[in-house]
């Protein structure tokens, strides 16, 4: 009852389209009984007697306006219901896309991207097939035969009971393999988001791929998850096909019977010619139906099995959303609070423990540490893409969760060190800052960036394509697009993740500048892996194993010789620093 509340909601806009659809359905239907009652009159006349040519102009005209009204109601059922159908696809996209926007970065750690990919466009294109086949076919196909064996019953109430004998222990069989179907459709889709996914996680790692070597065994996990794919495939559309098997058969049994039965009936003089002609042909119509949407069964089982993963993804629900009632304050102080933290990705498995540290406003401080010690975790915990377990985080003395959640991430910019570019423009990407930005910011912000130099050489210059992740531009002027992009934004808060990692010296130099320029007035985090960029800092809190083991100026953890001096130490052995 559940999916169907669901469906009902998801359709409700556009019920004057089903309406109409359903009424040129129930006309065509109408149009399918009156052609053979017609010819059954014309029958008569030929085998009775007391026709003549008026008359016979006259069933022949009503036969050409019934079959013109059947075309176009057949047109009009199919036209509104598919108009329906990709309003509601295109609606449901854009509703699935949105959700997935508002869900916890916890879900996309645990999804693959092209499983995801896949409920948001092709089983919600599947959809479409379920609203625009499903329920007209299904309409038509209770509609006509309950008229029509009306129509029989009339004729001969125990013909008809004859003929249709098959119908009951065929649609008893029907009925069992219906949740059957649905699920093995729905193994299907998955098999499909599994392969889907894995195709797109070897697009993604094409370099990987191709510098170890690895293409014979990357196109074997292709192929193993293809053929999963194809055999259950295979055996979902064979047990589709067996409905339509069993109905093939009822039908002409059904056939065989009228023919026998009726036959009979007609030489004993019970039953009329003309009479016998109109059950031969109003059980081929009878069953036809049932046929049809036999055949279609497997496009009806994918939508289902497509349209509950659908609803299985929207009824997912986020942990990271706005308090009740939460507003943004008029005024706020942009100093930054850690008290007694504790956070684990798994709530069991703390990475964090008792972070307790603070950022004045307008100041620098930075989070230095072996690698996996927890200092980009604390950055992330900063725009609310989690929440700590325990403890609190504040900002201008209002914990994070007071705020509203666009309040806090507007006023935040942020440089990763995998910096992500979208496959468009230099001027896309720069805007995606603040989309209203001038030209004129949005030269200024590139140049305080140091970006514009390496822009300018570009062959469109602020127009040229980055490519797909920004491809086309080396390290070091992705970081300087990140930088121009989070100056653009003009944030007062600001995170550097590793922001002059893995460039060289006159790059690094380049990108610290920036910096420098980027972080005036700006309560700003970093998070540095070359020890020398952190020197400036105001305050550098020192992390290993997920708590803080020292803090100070650089002069000051310098003196203390502790973990802070031997990274320093050994970076400058290695020539890093």
């Amino acid at each position: 009852m559940h999916f169907f509340r669901q469906f009902h909601d998801l359709v409700r806009d556009h019920r004057h389209l089903i309406l109409l659809s359903t009424l040129c359905g129930l006309l065509f239907a109408a149009a399918n009984l009156l052609p053979p009652l017609i010819i059954r009159r014309l029958i008569q006349w030929l085998t009775e007697g007391g026709g003549s040519k008026a008359g016979l102009l006259e069933l022949t005209g009503a036969l050409f306006v019934i079959y013109l009204i059947r075309g176009l109601a057949r047109y009009g059922y199919g036209r509104f219901s598919h108009i329906a159908a990709y309003r509601v696809m295109h609606r449901l996209m854009v509703r699935v896309y949105s959700h997935m926007q508002g869900l916890p970065h916890r879900f996309f750690h645990k999804e693959r991207t092209g499983n995801l990919i896949t409920r948001a466009v092709n089983d919600v294109e599947a959809v479409e097939d379920f609203v625009a086949h499903g329920i007209p076919e299904t309409m038509l196909a209770l509609v006509i035969p309950a008229a029509m064996m009306t129509v029989l019953f009339v004729l001969d109430p125990e013909l008809t009971l004859i003929t249709l004998s098959p119908i009951i222990p065929t649609a008893f069989l029907v009925y069992r393999y219906v949740s059957k179907v649905r699920q093995m459709w729905r193994n299907v889709r998955q098999n499909l988001s599994e392969l889907v996914a894995q195709i797109q996680d070897n697009i993604s790692g094409i370099t990987v791929i191709k510098s170890f070597v690895r293409e014979e065994d990357s196109t074997a996990g292709i192929r193993t998850r293809s053929q999963s794919f194809r055999n259950t495939m295979i055996a979902a559309n064979s047990t589709s096909l067996i409905p339509a098997g069993l109905i093939e058969g009822a039908g002409g049994l059904g056939i065989v019977l009228a023919i026998w039965s009726g036959g009979a009936f007609a030489l004993e003089g019970r039953f009329s010619v003309a009479d016998l002609f109109v059950f031969i042909v109003y059980l081929g119509h009878i069953y036809q139906p049932f046929l049809q949407l036999a055949s279609i069964n497997d496009v009806l089982n994918k939508a289902a099995a497509s349209t509950e993963r659908v609803f299985e993804l929207l009824n997912t629900q986020s942990d990271i959303v706005d308090a009740p009632g939460v507003n943004a304050p008029a005024k706020i102080d942009w100093h930054i609070q850690l008290q007694n933290l504790h956070f684990g990705y798994d709530p069991a498995v703390p990475v964090l423990h008792r972070i307790d540290f603070e950022i004045e406003s307008g100041t620098v401080v930075a989070l230095v540490g072996p690698t996996g010690a927890g200092k980009s975790t604390i950055a992330s915990l900063l725009p609310r893409y989690y929440d700590p377990q325990q403890g609190a985080l504040r900002i201008g003395g209002h914990d994070l969760r007071a705020l509203p959640l666009d309040f806090l991430r507007r006023h935040i910019a942020s440089v990763p060190q995998d910096v992500f570019l979208f496959h468009g423009s230099v001027r896309d990407n720069l805007l995606f800052g603040k989309p209203e930005a001038s030209d004129e910011q949005l030269v200024s912000a590139a140049r305080a960036a140091n970006a514009e130099e390496f822009i300018d050489d570009l062959p469109q210059g602020y127009n040229t394509l980055v490519g797909e992740r920004g491809v086309r531009l080396s390290g070091g002027q992705k970081q300087r697009l990140a930088i121009a992009r989070a100056l653009l934004k003009d944030a007062p808060i600001l995170i550097l993740d590793e922001a002059t990692s893995s460039v060289d010296t006159r790059t690094e130099a380049l990108i610290q500048q920036a910096i420098d320029r980027l972080v005036k007035e700006r309560t700003t985090l970093v998070i540095a892996h070359r020890l020398s960029t952190v020197r400036r800092a105001d305050r550098i809190v020192v992390l290993d194993q997920g708590a803080i083991v020292d803090s100070g100026t650089h002069d000051e953890l310098m003196q203390r010789a502790g973990l802070y001096a031997k990274l320093v130490e050994a970076q400058e052995l290695t020539g890093v620093a």
